[in-house]
């Protein structure tokens, strides 16, 4: 009595030959999760500067005609500069008085660059008296981790994740590119919104800003000013929560989602291709194989159920390895790198593994059409002497 063909017989006594195919199987899978969760860093990364900064800061530039002051009402630019002051004071005093807003204060602020894996992003960092500096530290939940505080003019403290980031040092010269041997990096600060803060140095800045402490309740900086009076055009700079929502969903996610998914579709075709083409060679070579199968009474379906068992099996090893092979791939990337250069990491994406498990299900269906054209060639005993 004849007994069902045994997948597991085949790879058990044929290690060498599915060692093969599981090993490409598995390194294709670590390819593309590596791949996606370097890609992806940016994408983690640029969350507290464009989704968690807003929940605790905002920033405006807002030119001279957004105050509704008529130039022509005034004799001298002093007097019409002096009016504009006056509305700007009247408007921040307003605005402390709402729910949900602790401070606002007029002052010069810089850029800092952060850098990721792909782009990079320059946030805000307001320029402060060292009375100041204790009191926005507090609002933003940070600690000073080394160095100290600032106490003389031109004195900055950076997030510690950013000076990774940039390679800086303390007593280093902080955005020298862009503002020369002017801001000396005198302290570390650590907080989850990766702020940085300083002293101003005369007049050497990136503009000068209404700064809005707020909390979550207050993160729609442009409708409070509408509401303040605020005739806001395009000359006008309004940094919030939602600003820094459509920076991240337009120039982040989107991007990076777009790099993800061709480099994805390059590697799922390449993939495709040199799986097809190494079954069809591993298929050749067990023709008379399958032969003496059909000879001693097996019947094709019989056959191709022991095919489609010894695929599913070798996928399932590939798969399994893979996924262990990529977690740990992904923990070595993350400590070494990733954490290295001051970037925020995630070693699991289930969605990636989910899609990556989904191209190894389409890739079982496409081996059918050779599968399927060798089993219906198969003859009897007859077969082996041609």
């Amino acid at each position: 009595m004849k007994t069902r063909l045994s997948a597991w017989k085949y790879v058990k006594n044929n290690k060498r030959a599915v060692a093969v195919l599981v090993t490409a199987l598995a390194l294709s899978f670590m390819a593309i999760y590596v791949i996606h969760v370097l890609l992806q860093t940016t994408v983690e990364s640029f969350k507290p500067i464009t989704l968690e900064i807003p929940k605790k800061l905002s920033y405006a530039n807002l030119s001279d005609k957004a105050y509704g002051v008529n130039r022509e009402d005034y004799d001298t630019y002093e007097d019409y500069d002096a009016a504009v002051g006056e509305r700007r004071g009247e408007l921040m005093e307003s605005m402390k008085r709402r729910q949900g807003i602790d401070n606002v204060t007029y002052v010069q602020i810089l850029k800092c660059l952060y850098q990721a894996v792909v782009g990079q992003l320059s946030y805000e960092v307001p320029l402060l008296s060292p009375g100041e500096i204790q009191g926005f530290l507090n609002h933003v939940d940070a600690k000073l981790v080394e160095g100290r505080m600032p106490g003389g003019d031109g004195e900055v403290l950076v997030d510690s994740a950013v000076m990774k980031n940039a390679g800086w040092e303390i007593g280093d010269w902080f955005m020298k590119d862009w503002y020369g041997e002017t801001f000396r990096i005198v302290g570390a600060i650590r907080s989850k919104y990766l702020v940085s803060v300083g002293t101003p140095m005369g007049h050497t800045n990136s503009g000068i800003y209404l700064v809005v402490y707020n909390d979550e309740t207050a993160t729609d900086l442009r409708s409070i000013l509408k509401e303040e009076g605020i005739k806001l055009s395009e000359e006008d700079v309004v940094v919030d929560a939602a600003k820094g929502r459509e920076l991240f969903e337009k120039d982040v996610e989107d991007v990076i989602g777009t790099v993800v998914s061709v480099i994805s579709l390059i590697v799922t075709i390449f993939l495709v291709i040199l799986v097809m083409v190494s079954y069809v060679s591993f298929m050749r070579n067990r023709v008379n194989e399958y032969c003496l199968y059909a000879s001693i009474g097996y019947g094709r379906g019989e056959i191709y159920g022991m095919i489609l068992r010894e695929t599913l099996l070798t996928f399932a090893m590939g798969s399994a390895i893979g996924l262990l092979a990529s977690l740990g791939a992904g923990a070595v990337l993350t400590k070494l790198v990733i954490e290295s250069k001051g970037l925020v990491g995630k070693l699991i994406y289930g969605d990636r593994i989910l899609s990556i498990f989904g191209i190894y299900v389409f890739i079982i269906g496409m081996l059918q059409i050779p599968i399927l054209a060798c089993i219906s060639r198969i003859k009897t005993i007859d077969a082996i002497e041609d």
